[in-house]
């Protein structure tokens, strides 16, 4: 995450403009908007493992030294056709608050996986569209924005990217997808283009699943060992704030898995 330089200026020498770009320029808010990683502990996940067939165990990760003891969350199903998830939600130590479908810049988490078929572990975003614009059953039912993309995983890394991976849509309400179903998949970016009353919405949580693929190719065992969250810098947007309102300046800124039967 960066940090802001600041520097001391005789600001009555200066007129109001040139003051104005000084400070915005020392501040570091002159240039592109910037972005934060915040990292999140597997083990202080809340509300933690969820799903059915499922074992949840704690056990020693990377992080042990800034999280603590067995930082990392071991994820055991017997059977494919079973679900498994650790869910991380806004009572997650860290958890950036606010974080809406927009302002999500990306998921990194470091995993350890193990299946007897072809499957892979994939992310869940689950929302409220208060808009009702998806054609949920009703306005308050939860939504999930479920990763369905062939080569989420790569080797320890399963990453997505709002202008890249897929997602499709599922009322984890009703237990149905939508926009035409499991295969209908679009982009975070594309969904967000094509229903932009989506764009304020904030989410619930960030879950990372495995299992269900509606046949059975064995057990699956999942390790979480950290997960990386990029969103907008905050500091960057307090301290623009702050310094407009120091010079008096007004104005404004602007899974492919086949059969996957709920969530």
């Amino acid at each position: 995450m960066s940090k802001s330089r600041s520097r001391r200026f005789h600001w009555q020498a200066l007129s109001g403009s040139a003051a104005s770009v000084l400070l915005l320029c020392s501040l570091g808010l002159a240039g592109p908007a910037t972005a934060g990683v915040i990292t999140l502990c597997p083990s202080q996940a809340n509300p933690g493992v969820g799903g059915f067939g499922v074992v949840g165990t704690d056990v020693a990760g990377p992080l042990d030294a800034t999280c603590g003891a067995d930082s990392a969350v071991k994820i055991d199903i017997g059977a494919s056709t079973d679900y498994g998830k650790l869910q991380f939600g806004s009572s997650t130590p860290g958890w950036p608050t606010g974080l809406t479908l927009a302002g999500l810049g990306g998921l990194s988490a470091n995993v350890d996986y193990s299946t007897g078929g072809s499957d892979q572990p994939y992310f869940l975003l689950p929302f409220i569209d208060s808009s009702d614009s998806l054609g949920q059953g009703a306005a308050s039912d939860q939504i999930l924005m479920i990763e369905f993309q062939s080569n989420a995983l790569s080797g320890n890394t399963l990453a997505a990217d709002p202008s890249t991976t897929l997602f499709n849509l599922y009322d984890n309400t009703t237990g149905s997808y939508l926009q035409g179903g499991q295969h209908h998949t679009n982009t975070i970016a594309g969904w967000l283009s094509t229903y932009t009353a989506l764009d304020s919405e904030e989410l619930q949580g960030i879950w990372i699943g495995e299992g269900l693929t509606g046949t059975d190719t064995g057990a699956e065992s999942l390790t979480v060992n950290s997960l990386d969250v990029t969103v907008p810098e905050p500091s960057s947007i307090a301290l623009f704030g702050a310094a407009l309102a120091g010079l008096g300046f007004m104005g404004f800124t602007r899974r492919r898995r086949a059969g996957r039967a709920s969530a």
